[in-house]
């Protein structure tokens, strides 16, 4: 089956209500299993995952029937916390050095032009990847686990490299799962044998470097011939990529005389000074978020931020998509302050998201909707942060029935 993901509000919808619990519990491990592919809406904003799981728990089902799915959300808001509590702290190792780093680089066999792991299965998903933008969860670990624990890199760049053509791009979650899988974010490595692999991606591969026990995987002490050619991940020449989109963006429009739909510092704003600021970001193109209320609607497009999380033009036209459900969105290239100084002899109200990537704002700043909203804080594991959601999900939820209101 080709994976797709419709930016139509029918389509989006009908995958929401096509999730089947019962089976993503038992199957979202298999490349063919019931996953919702609802990734990439959550990840933009456009859902979230107190939306999920309010239309799952409608269906009628007990706690126990769908823990494992609301686990799996639940994973998502884990991250987030993390984010939100550590801060910068994500572009370092969370609780502990990588063990056994080799280099800082990553192989040439799972760019584009060059794919070859070594591992047929794996081989063939990245050319999905990057057709598509988007990687079964099982299939990212195992990613990370062939380039970190197997070919001896450190998690940044390959991180950052799978993060620029994912559409389901967050840094939370793609960061903190890479340190999970490398051992810095976890007690010990995530190792998967040729075996794992068959049985998950339903193939037949053997003969492979990883057609070996786990114990014999660990004892490796040199890297595997098809991961040893490396390169570095360019974060500059990534960041250049999503400002050209940008560019050619507002190239398009004004070729086909669309105005008044892009703008950055050298063609000014366009705005009803008597109306407020909504603001959306990479993080937040929720279609729903006050659209009764008249305001000027922009899409900021900040290049600091670009820099640090560079996304593949294939990423940006998924977003500018989106974002055409958002009735007279405009797009701005600049920062925060550019944005001040366009809009300085106006008086006027910005209203936006909360999230770690946009603390420069001023103005009037609005929670996320969160699956537990009461269970904030760092923790140091997920089933520590799981155990305290469980809580108030299973004892609490009949009682309280505001709880995730």
């Amino acid at each position: 089956m080709k994976v797709t993901f419709p930016t139509d509000p029918i389509s989006i919808e009908n995958r929401l209500r096509s999730i089947d619990p019962i089976q993503y519990g038992k199957s979202r491990n298999y490349i063919d299993g019931a996953v919702t592919l609802l990734s990439p809406y959550i990840a933009r904003g456009y859902l979230s995952t107190k939306q999920v799981f309010a239309y799952v728990s409608s269906l009628g089902y007990k706690p126990y029937q769908i823990s494992k799915f609301v686990q799996e959300l639940a994973w998502r808001d884990y991250f987030q916390e993390v984010w939100r509590n550590k801060g910068n702290q994500l572009f370092s190792d969370l609780k502990q050095l990588q063990p056994n780093i080799l280099h800082n680089q990553i192989p040439k066999g799972i760019l584009k032009e060059t794919i070859h792991t070594g591992i047929p299965a794996i081989d063939k998903e990245l050319e999905e990847f990057y057709k598509t933008g988007y990687l079964h969860n099982h299939v990212r670990m195992y990613i990370a686990s062939i380039i970190c624990n197997v070919g001896g890199a450190y998690w940044k760049q390959p991180s950052q490299w799978m993060y620029y053509h994912l559409l389901d791009a967050d840094f939370a979650s793609n960061t903190c799962s890479w340190q999970w899988v490398s051992g810095a974010f976890s007690s010990k490595k995530y190792v998967a044998n040729q075996e794992n692999i068959n049985r998950y991606l339903k193939t037949n591969d053997s003969q492979t470097y990883l057609d070996k026990s786990y114990e014999e995987i660990l004892q490796f002490t040199s890297i595997p011939r098809e991961l040893e050619t490396r390169v570095d991940w360019d974060l500059t020449e990534a960041y250049e990529s999503t400002k050209r989109w940008f560019e050619l963006k507002k190239i398009s429009d004004l070729s086909e005389g669309i105005n008044n739909r892009f703008f950055d510092v050298t063609n000014p704003l366009i705005i009803d000074p008597s109306l407020p600021v909504f603001l959306y970001d990479f993080y937040n193109l929720d279609p729903n978020w006050k659209k009764d209320t008249k305001a000027n609607r922009i899409f900021i497009l900040r290049p600091h931020f670009f820099k640090l999380y560079p996304s593949s033009p294939k990423t940006m036209d998924f977003i500018y998509s989106l974002s055409q459900n958002i009735e007279d969105i405009k797009f701005f290239w600049g920062e925060w302050d550019d944005l001040l100084a366009q809009t300085k002899d106006y008086r006027i109200d910005f209203f936006w998201k909360e999230h770690p990537t946009n603390k420069e704002y001023v103005g009037k700043e609005e929670p996320r909707d969160w699956l537990f909203p009461k269970v904030t804080g760092y923790f140091p594991s997920f089933f520590a942060y799981w155990k305290k959601c469980e809580k108030f999900w299973i004892h609490e939820d009949d009682r309280n029935p505001s709880l995730f209101q």
